[in-house]
Order: structure tokens, then sequence, then C-alpha cells
């Protein structure tokens, strides 16, 4: 079963099988499509030319696609499609490698002059949150290049034997010519991850890059002679008058042999880097070793458990090795997906059980998203491919739209994952320095106040010998009966008591009295304890003298 998930409600199939089903909420499937592409951690992309349309290259097979247009173009050519001048009989005739060499000077100018979409933007930005393993694109513009991802397929060495043997991964590539439509019945079989060669006798010799062309770039001729690469803009004069240039490397060989007086060799011209109908892949072996390895995972790096997703987008999936990639990734992201929601059943512990049995309850309550499948294989494009029976489980969800609007969704989200970010970290940090001024606090009014009363005993202790205060009762203190001491602490109550409602609280100290030294002969007359009664007689009482 395929989901089909309009981008416009307004959208209706035009070609819909019978397994495709329109979901009671499309909005709510179309988020869950969206979050998929978000989680993913080894999501794989393969492109068509639809990402690149708007951008103002042409795709292929529309109505005013470059095999409409190169037809009307040239009406004596008698062209039955432009296709024809993306075959390899092309350079069969000078008429037809004319016509090549100009198509191919114009398409480069258009490249040249076009900006990356936003589709290329989403992928630049998926790439950069990890999650992107790899972009497998069908068009040769190189936009993705532009866009910031890396681009190319990297020279792999032959391991045991010296000459290359065509295998199955030099297959996948042969098969998967231009972005153009399937080559003819002799061309070579599909891919097949169980071939030996592609496993055993090739290996890396740098790192794999994030973008792989499928069927080449404009960037760059190559010689068909001796296999050098230069650089289209050194020789775009030449193809733009439609002559092939001759190779340079050839020239200046055959120019040292006639110096030494050797026979001379066969000078190879020039030809744009671009796979064509009913021809190898010159890089056949290395992209078909990129997707064994993205097929089944690496033993180290990024993607060590293979893609987790897979998106195809932009292509109406015509080239036979293109649908052969497109099959196994989707076979092998379903696989792994199934694995691993089986994975917490067949290695149960206490802990998974009690949280198994505790969700029971929810999922019993009739939450039928619970049940649904995850999507891990997405098709984005606004016809389904044909025939339709070949996509039978193929997909999980075909998103019928444009390419950019579906781009614009996913930036949109990426905007907001960030913005998200953000806001938590801010949160972090402002916490964080809370935690660290709470630790530096200056003292409390409380612990202040505390302070200056343990500050007025020091001082009372300083003034009066450090002894310690007298209670009523207790020997009496500097000559000092308790009776007057009582009668002046009143006194100074009352006093404070009628200040402190208009005047704050000033603490006043008693005045250090001089003491004098008193005789031996007059101590004896000190009492040692006061009176147990107090003075009543006034006359006595004023004749004491105050503090």
């Amino acid at each position: 079963m395929t989901l089909f998930i309009p981008l416009d409600d307004s959208n209706s199939p035009s070609n819909s099988p019978s397994f495709v089903v329109r979901p009671d909420d499309p909005s709510a499937q179309l988020q869950k499509v969206v979050k998929a592409i978000m989680k993913a951690r080894r999501m794989v992309v393969v492109c068509g030319a639809g990402i690149s349309v708007q951008a103002g290259i042409p795709d292929f097979r529309s109505s005013d696609g470059l095999f409409h247009t190169l037809k009307r173009d040239n009406p004596k050519e008698g062209l039955t499609s432009g296709r024809d001048l993306f075959d390899a009989s092309v350079f069969n005739s000078e008429n037809t490698t004319s016509m090549f060499c100009q198509m191919i000077a114009r398409l480069f100018e258009m490249s040249q002059a076009a900006s990356p979409t936003a589709f290329h933007d989403a992928l630049r930005s998926l790439n950069e949150r990890g999650n992107l393993l790899r972009v497998y694109t069908q068009n040769i513009d190189a936009l993705e290049q532009k866009s910031g991802l890396s681009f190319g397929v990297p020279d792999f060495e032959d391991r045991r034997y010296g000459p290359r043997q065509k295998s199955a991964s030099n297959a996948i590539a042969s098969s998967s010519n231009t972005a153009a439509g399937p080559p003819s019945s002799g061309s070579s079989t599909p891919f097949s991850s169980k071939s030996p060669s592609s496993s055993r006798q090739s290996s890396p010799s740098a790192e794999t890059p994030r973008c792989i062309p499928l069927h080449g770039t404009l960037s760059t001729l190559h010689c068909l002679t001796c296999t050098h690469v230069f650089p289209i803009e050194d020789h775009l004069t030449s193809l733009a008058q439609g002559s092939p240039p001759w190779c340079p490397e050839c020239t200046q060989m055959e120019e040292t042999r006639q110096l030494v007086g050797k026979r001379p060799r066969r000078v190879g011209k020039l030809r744009p880097s671009v796979v064509l109908y009913n021809e190898d892949h010159k890089d056949a072996e290395g992209v078909g070793e990129i997707v064994r390895r993205d097929l089944v995972g690496a033993p180290k790096g990024k993607g060590r458990s293979g893609a987790d997703l897979v998106l195809v987008v932009g292509t109406s999936l015509k080239v036979p090795g293109t649908k052969r990639i497109v099959r196994e990734f989707s076979k092998a992201v379903r696989t792994r997906a199934t694995g691993s929601a089986k994975a917490p059943s067949s290695e149960s512990s206490p802990l998974s059980s009690q949280s198994s049995s505790r969700s029971q309850p929810s999922s019993s309550k009739g939450d039928s998203r619970e049940d649904e499948p995850p999507i891990r294989s997405i098709y984005l494009n606004l016809d389904f491919p044909v025939p339709t029976r070949e996509w039978d489980g193929v997909f999980d969800a075909w998103v019928q739209g444009d390419a950019q609007t579906f781009a614009r969704m996913l930036l949109e989200e990426v905007s907001k994952e960030a913005i998200a970010k953000e806001q938590a970290a801010e949160r972090k940090r402002r916490r964080e320095e809370d935690a660290a001024m709470a630790q530096d606090l200056p003292p409390t009014p409380c612990s202040m106040k505390k302070k200056r009363k343990v500050d007025v005993a020091a001082i009372n202790a300083d003034l009066y010998g450090r002894q310690k205060s007298p209670s009523p009762g207790n020997m009496a203190w500097n000559g000092e009966s308790a009776s007057s001491r009582t009668s002046q602490a009143a006194k100074r109550s009352s006093t404070k008591s009628a200040d402190s409602e208009a005047a704050p609280l000033v603490l006043r100290l008693p005045p250090l009295k001089q003491v004098t030294k008193t005789p031996k002969s007059q101590r004896h007359c000190v009492p040692l304890t006061p009176p147990v009664t107090p003075l009543r007689d006034e006359k006595h009482r004023s004749q004491v003298s105050p503090i």
C-alpha cells in the first residue's frame, strides 16, 4: 500500500494505481513524512531533472523539455526525438557530432548561469544537520556542488588484477545512462549486490563525496584515447562552433614521439564527460561500490549501518539502472525499519517488559497511530511512474506536488528547530548564570542585623574590661546597686519607646567612667552582695551616682 499525499488539496492523481490509497487526514500524513525526514540519520536521495527546472535547466521528457525542443529546432535532421542526440551513435557522423557539441555548450552556459534551487538548499541544510548519507543525482548540471555538497566519484583501484573487468557494478552505471530514457535491450544487466568483483577487487582511494553523479557532468571533457580529463572552460569555444577539440595530452605526446623518431600514434578527441545511451560508464566500478556500501553499510564511519530512509524526487524513473537503485534502497530501508521495530521484543529485559506492559493500556484505547508502519520510502513528483505495476510495494508514500514547495516546508521545519535550540541554549545559559550568582550573594539583612548585635557586645566588653554583665541579684557593677540600675533601665526604656515613634533607633553606649583604685583598707566596706530589699529612702537613692 502506498499513501497518496497531495501538497495541494485540489490535485488528484491522473494515473492512480489500485495500491495507492488516500488517507483520511492528508495533512497529518504530510507532517509525518516531514518528521520522518527530519529524524532520519542516513538518508539517501535519488533526484532527477525536476529539482533543477526552476533554476532554468530544462528537463528531458516534458512538453517543453530538451527532447522536444531539439526536435523542433532541427526539423531537417529527421530526429525522431531529442534522445537521438544522447545516444553513443551520435559520434558516427560529423553532422550529429556537431549538433551534440553545440547542445553541450549551451547546456553548460545555462548551468553556469543557474543558481541552486530551494531543494538544493534543503539538501545542504539536511547535510549540515547530519541527516544526509548520499545524494545520487541523474542531473549533469552540478548544481549540487554549487549548493555546497562535495561532488564527484572517487577513483577506485583494482586490488587483484591489472585490467578492469566488467562487473555488476559496471552494469548499474552503464544502464544508468543520461537522464533520459532506457537503453536498448542489448544493454548490460542491472546492478546485483552479489558480484564478487565489486566487493573484493575495488577499494576507495579517497573520501566518498556526498553527491554522486550517475550520468556524469558537464563541467569536464575527457579523451577517448588516453582518458585524461580537462575542464570544459578551456575548450568551450571549439564546442560552441560544433567541433570537438583535439586532446592536448595526445598532441604533446605525438610531438615528442616524432622528435625521437618513433612511429606516430592516434591523437584522440575530447568529448563531454556525460554518459550516453548504449555505452559503458567510465566510473562504473566506483559508483557500484558506493551503492553497495550505502546499502549494506560500511565497517566504520557515518554509514556503517546503511541507509535508513530513501527519498526519490523529480524523476520519472525511466532508466533501468536508476530503477534498480531505487528498488534496492527501498527494500533495504523497509527491511531495516521492520527489524528495528522487532528488536526490543526479541531482546526482552525486566525494564523493557515493564515499559511494554505500561504502554499496553494506551494502545488498547484505540490509538491507531501506533499501529501505522513507519515511512521509510518516499516518492516526490507530480506524476506516478509508469508502468505502475512495477512499483507496487516499493514506496510507502507518494507526495504529489512540486519539489520546491516541499523543500520550503523542510527548510521551515529546520528553521523552527534551530530557533528552538537557540531558545533552549539561552534558557540553560540563564540558569547557569543564576546558579553562579547564587553562590556569591552578599549577606542578607538578617545576617547583617545579627552581626551588628555581636559588634555591640564586643564593644561593651572592651569598654568594661570584658566582664560579664551582672544580672539582678549578683554582685554590684562598679559600685552601683541593682535597684539604681533597674530604675535607670526603666527610664531608658521609656525614653527609647517614646523616641522610637518619632526618630530612628540610635544606639547609645554608656560613657567610659574612670575607675579609681580602692585602697586595701576600704575594700572590706564594699558589700559582696547587694541588699536583699531595695532601698526605699529617696534621699539615699538620690545620693547614688548614676552610670
